[in-house]
């Protein structure tokens, strides 16, 4: 059995494991994704509210991942050149697990299988080979990299707590197998989560507890330098400044005494103490130990200089400084000085600066990449518009009022970008006054005109929470079929009578605004059919409903009476207006001063008044609401007694008098006044047969 085993290994080692070590070795090596195919160097560090952390304070707690997290992700394009490689790990690895089960290298596949699905960012698969092994050797050689990568896992698919627990049970089991170089990274990571979480306590308490629990010198330096350089980052400069004297304490290694004493004299400069770290600095600099690490004392000179306000001097060692830009401590220093200059407001110099510091991988990389994007971005916006106002102006207009749609459309469209910009660089104050012009100046036919409105509110929402409201139930009503439409019901809280999906909905909303007394609501549901619907079916039910509403429920016999009217001349046939024509005659031949009210009688023998001929009542305005205190209408129905060989109605003259009917200006009908709505049933259970047969509402 001995034999058969050992003839197993054998196997599985030479004919396949082997490759599997060889491949990710070299996926690795190409990626410098460990400490021993890299030189050792002194890591590069700078305080968080140098800007590195691009948009956490522009936009709150972003909900894209920590750049920590985003830092151990490859890229596609440095995926691509060796995925065949990983694909062949994941291939190799199916067989040994299928054909050699028990051999002693089925650890190490599982392993070498989950870290080829994370380069390739396949998160589930890798999960899943790290589960097994855990579950298979939780005490295994291989257990403290296993835990380690899914804590990873977890925390790049945004499960934090699962994360965090995950990260804990790696300290753990890290401690127990001894593995110094998983429970440094373990603590780092437990650092960087609790930065991203803003919890300082929780960031520094697990190298705490490392500090006090270690009996070797060496490793205690390690860690006491992650604490110190913790605090530095923080900017608690004070504190790290005696962390940094504690590292000397210990035994730290070559590199790490070089970084103490490099950050002693960082942390010395913020404090204003410029002669004592210069003093470090010219001692590291005379140190034939620290002779490689010309390229970090450089860096720390050019921020000793910038802290001083020495521009000139700056400037000079900066162009000094460009042979040695490859390293990552002269792109720091060049993107902290862009940030300095950003702040004064002083964006071509920073820009400058900004493009010299996002051309090496370096903790700022990206974020320089960023603010010089969106300075670009600025200046071109600025140069275009300067450019079309000179247009504009030899066209000389003297008023923007009198712009063509067109070139309103693209001079709101820039302020909004501008605004955009400012919004991510933190210029809130730049940021409102851009969106105010975009909001102010946008005509109604802009279609970009809810996304300027949605923008204004939810930049005024603290200060203006009034017309933040007003601006919001604008979208709610008006562009409730856009994206910014619906957010603004969902963050008013609407319920579903202002979500209309179809016609038929869009009534029966108006029916229920009205049974709540909400009548203007009731008022612009069935206004939105009769002017936006003509063809529809429910348009003239839908003026019926407002002169019903108009009548019985808000007493307002003018307006009734004004859409009465618009029913009868836009739908003569309905079985609505034939319902209501007589009414509708009474109350114009009674405007026009030719219907007695006492007698029921016309004054003299002149044909009633033709509401086709009269003035057309098509517009989308609606009346003024009077507040008339009137009596309770009579419901009775008045019908004209007419000569059966008179002229039909639609070939009627109108008197020359008094016939135009303004719907501005109401009609002050007496109080016992007969109108055509007076019924005892409401508009929706009165549906008559339509003789139009016009189809079905869509």
């Amino acid at each position: 059995m001995s034999g058969c085993h050992t003839y197993d290994n054998f196997t599985t080692y030479f004919n396949t494991y082997y490759n599997m070590d060889r491949l990710i070795w070299e996926t690795e090596y190409d990626f410098e994704g460990t400490e021993i195919m890299r030189r050792q160097k002194p890591r590069v560090l700078t305080p968080v509210d140098s800007g590195m952390r691009f948009g956490q304070d522009a936009f709150g707690k972003p909900a894209e991942l920590p750049q920590f997290m985003k830092d151990i992700m490859i890229e596609q394009s440095r995926l691509q050149p060796v995925k065949v490689k990983l694909d062949s790990v994941i291939i190799k690895g199916s067989k040994i697990l299928k054909q050699h089960p028990k051999s002693d290298y089925v650890e190490g596949t599982l392993l070498l299988m989950a870290k080829s699905f994370f380069y390739q960012s396949e998160w589930v698969s890798a999960e899943i080979k790290c589960s097994e092994l855990i579950d298979k050797f939780a005490l295994g050689d291989l257990s403290p990299d296993a835990h380690l990568l899914l804590s990873k896992i977890y925390l790049i698919q945004r499960k934090y707590a699962l994360g965090k627990t995950m990260l804990s049970r790696t300290a753990d089991i890290a401690w127990y197998k001894k593995r110094y170089d998983i429970l440094s990274e373990t603590f780092r990571f437990m650092a960087e989560q609790a930065i991203f979480e803003s919890n300082e306590d929780e960031a520094v308490r697990p190298y705490r507890q490392a500090i006090a629990q270690s009996d070797d010198g060496e490793i205690r330096a390690r860690w006491q330098l992650d604490l110190a350089s913790l605090y530095y980052i923080l900017g608690r400069f004070d504190k790290a400044l005696k962390e940094f004297d504690l590292v000397l304490d210990e035994s730290p290694e070559v590199t790490q005494e070089f970084e103490a004493e490099l950050y002693k004299s960082a942390c010395l400069m913020y404090m204003k103490r410029y002669d004592e770290a210069q003093q470090i600095l010219d001692d590291l600099d005379g140190n034939d130990n620290y002779k490689e690490y010309k390229a970090d004392i450089t860096g720390q000179r050019l921020r000793m200089l910038r802290l001083k306000g020495k521009k000139d001097e700056f400037n000079t060692l900066a162009k000094e400084a460009e042979k040695l830009a490859g390293f990552q401590a002269i792109p720091v220093a060049y993107f902290e000085n862009a940030m300095s200059l950003f702040k004064e407001g002083k964006y071509d110099e920073a820009k400058h600066y900004f493009a010299k510091s996002k051309t090496v991988k370096s903790p700022v990389m990206d974020a320089a990449g960023k603010y010089f994007g969106l300075i670009t971005e600025w200046s071109q916006k600025h140069e275009m518009l300067t450019l079309g106002k000179t247009i504009v102006d030899s066209m000389h207009i003297d008023s923007t009022e009198k712009y063509p749609d067109s070139v309103n459309a693209k001079f709101c469209y820039a302020h909004y970008q501008l605004a955009r910009i400012h919004d991510q660089l933190n210029n809130k104050d730049s940021a409102k006054i851009y969106y105010k012009l975009a909001y102010e100046t946008v005509r109604i036919n802009d279609t970009n005109r809810p996304q300027y409105f949605y923008s204004y509110q939810k930049m005024i929402r603290k200060e203006q929470p009034e017309l933040s409201d007003s601006l919001l139930e604008i979208l709610a009503y008006d562009y409730g079929k856009t994206e910014y439409g619906r957010e603004a019901r969902q963050i008013m809280g609407f319920t579903e009578a202002v979500t209309i999906d179809t016609l038929a909905e869009l009534y029966s909303s108006g029916v229920r605004f009205r049974k709540v007394s909400n009548y203007i609501l009731a008022a612009r549901q069935f206004n939105r059919i009769a002017e936006e619907y003509r063809d529809s079916p429910l348009a003239p039910k839908a003026l019926y409903s407002l002169g019903w509403m108009f009548e019985n429920n808000l007493m307002q016999t003018d307006s009734a009476l004004h859409y009465y009217r618009i029913l009868v001349e836009r739908y003569p046939q309905s079985e609505y207006a034939k319902d209501i024509r007589a009414g509708v005659e009474i109350g114009l031949a009674y405007k026009s001063g030719i219907y007695d009210v006492k007698s029921g009688k016309l004054i003299d023998r002149k044909p009633p008044i033709d509401s086709a001929n009269s003035q057309p009542s098509d517009s989308a305005s609606t009346p003024q609401l009077p507040n008339l205190d009137s009596q309770k209408q009579d419901n009775s129905r008045a019908i004209i007694q007419t000569n059966p060989q008179q002229e039909p109605l639609k070939n009627r003259k109108a008197p020359k008098k008094n016939m135009q009917l303004n719907p501005s200006q109401p009609m002050q009908l007496p109080a016992n006044a007969v109108l055509p709505g007076s019924l005892n049933t409401l508009p929706e259970q009165f549906n008559p047969q339509d003789t139009t047969n016009t189809g079905n509402p869509p």
